[in-house]
């Protein structure tokens, strides 16, 4: 009788099951690598398989304890559908232990952590091999412009226009100024800028990292001229052949390249191509993404390594090849937390750690997030394979990246979010024409949670919608910006793809005025942040701090009677009211029923609290180095604005410091959001007060809650 492997099996089938004969995951062991090779050492061939499939990728783990290298092997039983379910052997490897993990990652167990490798090892052609927990792997293109490439990429879009509503539209409201045209009069290989003159034209887009020098081709006044005949094949930098090539097997005449699309030293071409994001994006059949590209001189198509071949041999010896490859790991697309959670439970940013995104520098770019949330369809170039992102689902070549058979991680969902607002026909949206007719100062309730009965599925929509773009703001933040100037414009697009719902109301300097809770944002890493160096973003915005994602406050247990006013008049000439100011804004007004001057005190390096009638709340600035009209003085008066109490048991609000150029103005800065969850007595005590207990301390005038609405109001102008 022939003994059986402890460790694997043999990696026989017939010596595992799952019991109840449905499909699903079958665990083959999990051990470590000195028991591996024992077994291995042994003359266990399954063992002896693993063991150099795993060593082949050594350099993955240089300097790893081998008694820390955990081993663990899964395959997959098919279901009544075979097709979904995929024959390979999952081999996934973990030596990371809990205190390696990054300091800003999920508090998830060890065990729960995606593995630090995942390998996959299966055969090709006709399958066979000497131990069935071993199938035919699911094969990637080496080369997307070979037709097996281009068949894998056409039929991803077929998928997605035969089973995808909302990605069936493309036609875009605006075209943009210009494209690159791809194929030549004269049958040259170059290309040429090309100005349309209807609105027919079908083109796609490209999404790519410019890199850290700048060195990129461009176009600007005085090339504008020669590039209309044409733009030499030489001069174009690797990632735009590579999309033009794309462009051209596609079938495509057209292709819109930022660089050379826009006159880029041409301010009004600038920002009114920059304005037309949303329709540009949005308007294009397929963004191409060099998702992988530091610059763009690497590519969209980048070099893929090839997958290491191992012979082994069956029982009567003869012998069959078994082929190991790093399996793509997703990670930079993959959330932490359940597909069917709701938005509120959502932990964001979804993945935005270096580590998450070495791969793919794109993801950890400002512009490009916008350029991705507005495609209708994304076909991302990575490192290991293309994945195609719409706005109803995700695809790639390795088919597993959807399935939570394969990994239980959900998707980015944000994409798919937006557009179940700006692909439908909601009847509480409305078609816009571009710039909104002007309308009166927008004054809005800061925390209001009544609804009238009449009007709940309208309010139901605004609060998730706030939701939503509140989510949007951090994953934005959480990414990269050239030049803080375009802070603000590299959003804008997706602002404009929501004016279709008017109970927003105005959208100024990043903000909507629905909903003036979202002025209790703060940055993530105060230590981190600094003042955008932009003089159009008021303080009150969001993004007048850079450096550190924006989280906001949208859910409140009480309103403290604080409304703001958001004037709407942009104009500096009398050119009346508009709601449309994507790009800057002018100062608000808090009128406060509950307003306190408090003294900033210094406890350590750059940790503050605030205190009046001996009583401390710990503080933390929006730019905790400060400097200029920001500069913090320990000792100096502040304001502290109380706006709600929170479902926490905390009581937030604002805090300002007056304007020194106009000390009697009542002109003031905003520095900070105060979150106050416990109060310190100055004097003898022996426990601290909880936040309610503030109230009482800090304005002892206020003797009946539930009258401050009929109080009196302090006005406050913060710019």
């Amino acid at each position: 009788m022939v003994s059986v492997c402890k460790t694997c099996r043999g990696l026989q089938t017939s010596q595992r099951t799952t019991g109840d004969g449905t499909s699903g995951a079958l665990q083959w062991f999990s051990t470590t690598l000195p028991v591996l090779r024992r077994s291995a050492t042994a003359g266990c061939r399954g063992c002896a398989l693993i063991l150099q499939g795993v060593l082949l990728h050594h350099d993955k783990f240089v300097g790893v304890s081998e008694d820390r290298l955990k081993i663990s092997a899964e395959s997959f039983i098919p279901g009544p559908d075979k097709h979904s379910v995929q024959g390979h052997l999952s081999v996934e490897l973990r030596w990371k232990l809990r205190d390696d993990a990054e300091a800003d990652a999920p508090e998830l167990d060890y065990e729960e952590k995606y593995p630090d490798l995942k390998l996959e090892f299966y055969t090709e052609k006709d399958g066979q091999s000497p131990f069935s927990a071993i199938g035919r792997g699911i094969r990637i293109s080496q080369d997307p412009l070979t037709d097996a490439g281009l068949e894998v990429v056409r039929a991803m879009i077929a998928r997605c226009l035969s089973d995808h509503p909302k990605c069936q539209n493309t036609k875009s409201g605006h075209l943009p100024k210009r494209f690159v045209a791809v194929t030549s009069d004269d049958g040259s290989n170059g290309v040429k800028i090309y100005e349309p003159i209807d609105d027919t034209v079908e083109y796609l887009t490209l999404s790519h990292c410019w890199g850290s020098k700048q060195n990129i081709l461009k176009t600007m006044k005085s090339t504008l001229t020669s590039y209309r005949r044409n733009i030499p094949w030489s001069s174009l930098p690797k990632t735009f052949q590579d999309a033009v090539a794309i462009t051209r097997s596609l079938g495509f005449q057209y292709l819109w390249i930022d660089s050379l699309c826009v006159v880029q030293d041409d301010p009004y071409d600038y920002l009114d191509e920059s304005h037309k994001m949303s329709d540009i994006y949005s308007g294009s059949f397929l963004t191409i993404a060099a998702t992988s590209a530091p610059d763009s001189s690497h590519g969209c198509f980048m070099p893929k390594q090839q997958p290491f071949k191992i012979q082994v041999t069956d029982a009567s010896g003869s012998l069959y090849k078994i082929f190991v490859r790093e399996q793509p790991s997703h990670h930079s697309f993959k959330g932490q937390f359940n597909e069917d959670d709701h938005m509120n439970d959502w932990v964001i940013p979804f993945n935005c750690q270096d580590a998450a995104n070495m791969q793919t520098p794109l993801l950890k770019r400002a512009w490009a997030y916008e350029e991705r949330l507005l495609s209708t369809r994304v076909l991302h170039f990575t490192q290991s394979e293309m994945i195609l992102e719409c706005m109803e689902g995700i695809q790639c070549e390795c088919g597993r990246i959807d399935n939570p058979m394969y990994d239980p991680r959900t998707t980015d969902t944000i994409k798919r979010e937006l557009a179940n607002y700006t692909r439908t026909n909601d009847i509480l949206a409305e078609a816009h024409d571009g710039l909104c007719n002007g309308i009166d100062a927008v004054a809005s309730q800061l925390a209001d949670t009544r609804l009238d009965t009449d009007d709940t599925q309208k309010s139901k929509v605004k609060e998730e919608l706030i939701q939503l773009w509140s989510y949007i703001i951090t994953e934005y933040t959480a990414r990269d910006l050239t030049f803080d100037r375009d802070r603000l414009l590299a959003i804008a697009g997706i602002a404009r793809q929501l004016l279709r719902y008017p109970i927003l109301g105005s959208y100024i300097a990043g903000h909507w005025t629905c909903s003036t809770l979202n002025l209790l944002w703060y940055p993530s890493d105060a230590s981190h942040s600094r003042r955008s160096s932009s003089s159009k973003v008021p303080t009150w915005s969001w993004a007048s701090v850079e450096g550190s994602p924006i989280y906001f406050d949208n859910t409140t247990a009480m309103d403290l009677a604080c409304t703001v006013n958001f004037p709407c008049d942009v104009g500096r000439n009398g050119g009346g009211l508009q709601k449309w100011a994507p790009t800057s804004g002018d100062r608000i007004e808090i009128s406060a029923a509950m307003a306190a001057e408090v003294v900033l005190r210094l406890d350590s390096a750059h940790e503050y609290s605030l205190t009046k009638n001996g009583v401390s709340v710990e503080f933390t600035p929006d730019v905790s180095k400060s400097r200029g009209h920001e500069q913090l003085v320990p000792g100096e008066t502040l304001i502290c604005v109380l706006a709600s109490m929170t479902y926490r048991s905390s009581i937030i609000g604002f805090v300002l410091k007056p304007m020194d150029s106009q000390p009697n103005s009542y002109t003031y800065r905003r520095i900070g959001r105060f979150e106050c969850y416990e109060c310190e007595f100055n004097v003898n005590s022996d426990d601290p007060g909880d936040a309610e207990a503030l109230l009482g301390l800090w304005f002892p005038e206020v003797e009946d809650m539930t009258e401050l609405d009929n109080s009196p109001r302090r006005i406050f102008s913060v710019i």
